[in-house]
């Protein structure tokens, strides 16, 4: 038992240093998977409702290729892969300015501004050039707002996130020094 322990005061200073794997690329993709489906899912539940049509979002969103009248699976489909890959290179952005080890309410203010920023560009900014059907339509500044925040909420997991790989990461490089059981 003394030599697990060594074995794991060793690697310590290892898993504490930051890593841009760990600390970024895999939390961030984490924590925008999270965010994007928290996004899709009330997207669908307000499409269901405002618009009788549970796929309207998704569909809206797959207006950046189908530029005219987004319609059918493939629609859809491109809907969620857009929406996923934006989620998650937008939150793996935040988890690269976050700095590593402050309170989890930090992480928390920060991604509902971080929200609340995606709000007030995306509607002026970024829907009138990338997706015509959306702008059509007319986007809901009120449903775009409660989406955003709910991202941004998501963004503040980001903390417990880089905790849980941290453990992850110390248990993983101690299991990998322990010596090979005898034959």
């Amino acid at each position: 038992m003394d030599r697990t322990r060594q074995l794991q005061a060793e690697h310590a200073d290892a898993v504490a240093r930051w890593n841009l794997v760990r600390d970024v690329l895999i939390a961030g993709g984490l924590v925008g998977t999270l965010g994007a489906c928290a996004m899709a899912a009330l997207a669908l539940l307000l499409g269901g409702v405002t618009q009788g049509d549970l796929w309207y979002a998704p569909r809206l969103v797959g207006g950046v290729v189908f530029r005219d009248a987004p319609a059918g699976t493939a629609a859809v489909v491109l809907g969620f892969a857009l929406h996923f890959a934006t989620a998650g290179a937008l939150a793996t952005t935040f988890a690269m300015l976050v700095p590593r080890g402050g309170p989890a309410l930090t992480a928390v203010m920060l991604g509902l501004l971080a929200g609340l920023t995606l709000q007030a560009v995306m509607p002026a900014l970024v829907v009138p050039w990338a997706a015509p059907p959306l702008e059509r339509a007319g986007p809901p500044i009120a449903a775009f707002m409660l989406l955003h925040l709910a991202f941004g909420a998501c963004l503040g997991v980001l903390t417990p996130v880089r905790k849980a790989l941290l453990l992850l990461d110390a248990k993983r490089r101690g299991v990998r020094a322990l010596p090979a059981p005898p034959p």
